[in-house]
Order: C-alpha cells, then structure tokens, then sequence
C-alpha cells in the first residue's frame, strides 16, 4: 500500500509534464504538415508554371512558322488588294509623248479645250495615223465607183485631210463618244490601211475600255476615233478591234462628262447594235429610204471641232 501510494504521487506529479509537452510534440508534427503541405503545392505550382511556359513556348514556335509561311505566300502571290494597287499604278504612269488639244464648240458656243495625251509606248503606226489627221497632214484618194460626190472629192482632193472642222456624230451615254466625222469636202475620201499592230495595253495599263482613254481602228481605214466617257468592257471585244493611242488628260475629264451628259437622238436602235468604227455610216438621212445607221446616237447638239493643235 506504501509503494502504491508513492507510485500515485510520482503519476500525479510528472502528469502536469507530460501534458506540457504532449502539446508541444502534437503541435511540432502540425508544423510539418503544414511546411509539406506549403512546399507540396509550391512545387506543383513550380510543375504547373513550367508545363505552361513549354506550353506556351510550343505555341510561340507554331505561330512563327505559320506567319512565315503567310509571308512567303503573300509575297510570291499577290493579294486582291496588291494586285488593284498595282493595276492603278500602271494606269498612271504611261509615258506622255505629245498632247493634242481639240478646241470644241458646243451649239456654236465658244471653243472650249478637250486634251489628249498622246503615249509613248503606243502603237507606231496607229499614233502617226491618228496625228495625221491631227496635223492636217493624212493622204487619202477619192473613192472609186460610181459616186455621186465624186467631182466634188475630186475637186478638193489637193486637200489633205485633216480633224478641223470635224464633228463628234455619235454619243452612247456612258459607253462611248465618237468623234472624227471629218468634214464633207473629205466625204468619198477613202481612209488608208496600215498595219495591224496589237494593244500595248500591257505597257501602257489602259485598254479601250478605260475611263477617258482614246483608241482608233486597228489597222487604220476608219477616220474616226472613240472615247470612253466610263468604263465600257464591250470595247475591248474583237467586233470593236480598238487600238489606244492615248488618253484624255486628267484635267478635262469634267468637260469629257459635260459632252457625255448632252442629249442625244437615240430611237432608232438599240444600245448594243451601235456599228464598230470603219462600218458604213449614212452621212445624211433619206427618209424615202430609211438607213439604220442615219442619225443614231447623234447629238443633239452639235460639237464642232473648231481648232486642233499638238504639242510635243
């Protein structure tokens, strides 16, 4: 009983000991997880970071090859957007040689000027055709047969032919303006051939069918000549045969659009049967037996060529 009595008061004793450090060890191994726990996710993070960043480096190096691939495409393929700039570049930037200025009278009003820059790059003989007739200077005989006109033809023949005096006789709105009925003294002259040369349109940038460009007949035979008041892909069909020889200059096509606007005669056929240049025209109407080609399109204004004038 004596031992048993001890033995209690050593238990009672070291107990409040124990319960000090019992806390103590509890609370030591609590620190631990909570430093695994912490180093744990650290490290997870740290795996987390570095998957993404190789991720991301992944995708770094896709995207870089696919951009480079895009630029060689783009640069050996030109863009929609390339290709209209360059096609408006071109447009600009035909080589002038000479300009002729035609001095028009509307309605017998005062002449007014209308200028044609005339290309470098143009076809030879279609330029020296067309400025022929610019200069007063194109050789052309009477025509053969029986013409009622023929002693008149005859009798001015010594006359080279030439625009003055000329008139714009036909008017498609918006589709084409021609002008170069040369004047009636010249009626049964026959217009000369000349070689049959092919549109530098790619030199040039403009084909007949362009905004303000100026074109003759291929291969000659026809005096007159067309504008394009806007653009008219119907001339640049094998029926029409059209040459550009020049352009009208860019201060003047306001009054190109003044002349496109004027009325015109326009009952007799339909837009699409107009004749090519170098068909055969009825210079005056005979009503006792009507001609489709008598007075289509043609102004009702007359637009006379006053003056003419080149200058290189």
């Amino acid at each position: 009983m004596r031992y048993s009595l001890k033995l209690l008061s050593l238990l009672v004793a070291v107990a409040p000991l124990c319960t000090s450090f019992a806390p103590a060890s509890i609370t030591l191994s609590a620190k631990k997880h909570r430093r695994y726990d912490a180093l744990h996710a650290t490290r997870k993070e740290e795996l987390l970071d570095l998957e993404t960043s190789t991720s991301t480096r992944r995708d770094i190096i896709l995207l870089g090859a696919i951009a480079s691939l895009m630029a060689v495409a783009s640069s050996a393929v030109p863009t929609i957007s390339n290709a209209e700039e360059e096609e408006a570049a071109a447009v600009v930037s035909p080589n002038v040689k000479s300009t002729v200025t035609l001095n028009l009278s509307i309605a017998r009003g005062s002449p007014r000027p209308l200028r044609i820059e005339i290309f470098q790059d143009a076809p030879t003989a279609s330029v020296e055709f067309f400025t022929s007739l610019v200069d007063g200077t194109m050789k052309a005989p009477c025509e053969m047969g029986d013409d009622p006109n023929i002693e008149i033809c005859e009798e001015y023949q010594s006359i080279n032919v030439g625009y003055k005096n000329s008139q714009m006789w036909r008017l498609v709105p918006n589709k084409r303006m021609d002008f170069g009925r040369v004047d009636s003294m010249f009626t049964s002259r026959v217009p000369p051939t000349i070689a049959a040369e092919r549109n530098n349109a790619d030199i040039i940038g403009i084909q007949p069918s362009t905004r303000g460009a100026v074109s003759i007949k291929r291969g000659g035979g026809a005096f007159e000549f067309t504008v394009t008041p806007s653009y008219n892909p119907s001339l640049d069909s094998d029926r029409e045969d059209l040459v550009v020889v020049g352009r009208i200059a860019e201060e003047d096509l306001a009054f190109m659009d003044e002349i496109n606007a004027i009325t015109v005669r326009k009952d007799i056929l339909k837009m699409g049967d107009v004749p090519p240049l170098g068909a055969k025209f009825a210079r005056a109407c005979d009503f006792t037996a009507p001609d489709s080609t008598c007075a289509q399109y043609k102004p009702l204004k007359k637009i006379v060529v006053a003056e003419i004038s080149r200058k290189d």
